[in-house]
């Protein structure tokens, strides 16, 4: 019944008509008038779509646009110099075309050619002595970096490898370390890599792809892990992340789902926490350089344990059985690393990517939204790295500041010590790059930041004979390491020039320049992006 009528005459019959009177309207809610917003975007929506002839709507694409030019501008500030591949901004900045990202992705992207389909007909016989070096190459040089193998697995590899090789993801595994390990020995030979053995057994793996993609236990996601490593040695870096975004979304959902599983013994979860921090410590390096998918790996890191490297898988041929009497003394001599210095090393860097993962660079924003250097934070920053340092033990611990006058490459006989060093100093250089930036920008430099633009220099001076030495002795990194070679040269290079800052300029840091000639020109070429980097680089240092 309406609240209020009026009465008003139908036509000619004269009959008196009661018409409700329309109450007052309400004031319009908030809900209600974006309700009407969104309504009349839809409207608008529905008359392009009706429309042939209406031009397409570029107003969220140039918004998308806008916003992602907004976050960059925010963020290039903070970005470290072993991270300016992914800021068009600071590539600028640094007096390189904004668009060498792209050219460096497009090259990534470019399709290898496919494993033949006769790659597991062609292992009729493996030779027990190729097997038996393919292990410890494997142990020596790349189980240091990542210890995902279990306990026992030398007699397990070759139980399965002089077998029948039934297709199941053990024989994968067994395949994979034989074919990551000969990979690696023919690198540090300096052999040829093409038509190698390696890539044989690689070969085997990949038509038995699908059984280790379609499996969830955690032999599987070794598999995946390795797969990831061996494109990592070939300076395939995007190839790499893709097999290892797999592995991280499959050890995320075992993690998950651990506590609930029946066979989840201590032992295996154990095992899947040790590869849960290999996959996240293989993801955090392919990210460095480029604006690749995020597998939210980070989000379980305070909820999964530190490993208990105790039982560290090592190269345990014993000493008297069958095995090791068919082994040569040089192969038992090298593949067997001291298990206390790769679980140091293992634990030391994960705090490493934990420090870096909170707090990076000594930026501040101000409330008018400007962003500028904070010389406080990099103090702080330095204090937490410096503690960092203080608590390696001492089978790891390098020297700081070793002397530097000569500007050799020293190769330090442990390379996990020395990439330690690499990733100290590439932290002090991250931690001082935006006093730089700014000076850059502002064109004045006095007092502290004058003093923290010189602990920059000091920082580039220290790290380079430590970063080429890494190159040689780093075969599981060599793609991002040349990267940050690159982009650390890149802004000291720009530093050096800045007119403000000649009065701490010396000559060390052009003696470091002249260090990059020493990366071995062949590995360069077996990859087309190192190739562009590399070509840049030594045209800024021809211009002087």
């Amino acid at each position: 019944m309406p609240l209020s009528s009026t009465i008003t005459t139908c036509g000619p019959t004269t009959v008196d008509c009661y018409y409700p009177q329309p109450a007052a309207a309400p004031q319009t809610s908030r809900y209600e008038a974006e309700l009407a917003t969104i309504h009349q975007r839809l409207d608008h929506l529905t008359s392009i779509l009706e429309g042939s002839s209406s031009p397409r709507p570029k107003r969220a694409t140039s918004r998308a646009l806008d916003s992602a030019a907004a976050r960059e501008q925010l963020t290039d500030f903070g970005n470290t110099p072993y991270k300016l591949l992914n800021t068009r901004r600071m590539m600028g900045a640094l007096g390189l075309g904004e668009d060498i990202a792209d050219e460096l992705t497009r090259l990534e992207r470019m399709p290898i050619a496919a494993p033949s389909a006769a790659g597991a007909s062609r292992l009729f016989i493996i030779q027990h002595h190729e097997a038996t070096s393919a292990l410890a190459a494997f142990f020596q040089h790349v189980h240091i970096w990542y210890p995902i193998l279990s306990p026992g697995f030398s007699e397990q590899y070759f139980r399965i490898i002089s077998g029948p090789l039934i297709p199941s993801p053990n024989s994968c595994l067994v395949l994979l370390v034989a074919a990551v390990g000969l990979l690696a020995q023919e690198i540090v030979c300096d052999s040829e890599l093409t038509k190698s053995t390696h890539s044989l057994y690689f070969e085997a793996v990949m038509t038995w792809l699908p059984i280790v993609v379609s499996d969830c236990e955690l032999t599987s996601i070794k598999c995946l892990v390795l797969i990831s490593v061996y494109y990592c040695c070939l300076l395939r870096p995007y190839q790499a992340h893709n097999y290892c975004l797999i592995a991280s979304s499959k050890i995320q959902n075992l993690l998950k789902g651990c506590d609930s599983m029946e066979q989840c013994t201590p032992e295996a979860h154990e095992q899947a926490v040790r590869v849960y921090w290999a996959v996240l410590l293989l993801e955090s390096e392919l990210c460095v350089n480029f604006n690749v998918a995020d597998s939210g790996i980070w989000t379980l890191d305070e909820h999964v344990g530190l490993p208990d490297c105790s039982d560290t898988c090592q190269y345990d041929i014993g000493v008297g059985s069958p095995l090791a009497a068919a082994s040569s003394p040089s192969v038992l001599s090298t593949a067997s690393a001291n298990p206390n210095k790769v679980q140091s090393y293992f634990l030391a860097e994960i705090s490493m990517r934990r420090m870096l993962r909170r707090c990076n660079t000594a930026i501040a924003q101000g409330a008018n939204g400007t962003i500028y250097y904070a010389p406080g934070i990099a103090i702080e920053l330095e204090l937490q790295l410096d503690e960092w340092y203080n608590y390696l033990p001492e089978i790891i611990r390098f020297d700081l500041d070793f002397a530097a006058t000569t500007f050799e490459v020293l190769v330090d006989e442990c390379p996990l010590r020395n990439f330690l060093r690499v990733q100290y100093y590439c932290c002090k250089v991250a931690i001082y790059w935006p006093a730089v930036y700014q000076v850059m920008e502002d064109g004045v430099a006095s007092g502290q930041l004058l003093d923290h633009c010189q602990k920059f220099f000091a920082s580039y001076v220290q790290l380079m004979p430590s970063i080429i030495a890494a190159f040689q002795g780093c075969i599981v990194n060599r793609w991002t390491i040349f990267a940050s070679i690159f982009t650390n040269t890149m802004a000291a290079m720009k530093a050096v020039h800045t007119s403000c800052l000649h009065p701490i300029s010396s000559l060390e840091p052009y003696q470091c320049f002249t260090l990059i000639r020493n990366v071995d020109e062949r590995v360069i070429e077996t990859s087309a992006s190192l190739s562009l980097l590399r070509n840049v680089l030594m045209e800024k240092l021809a211009v002087g």
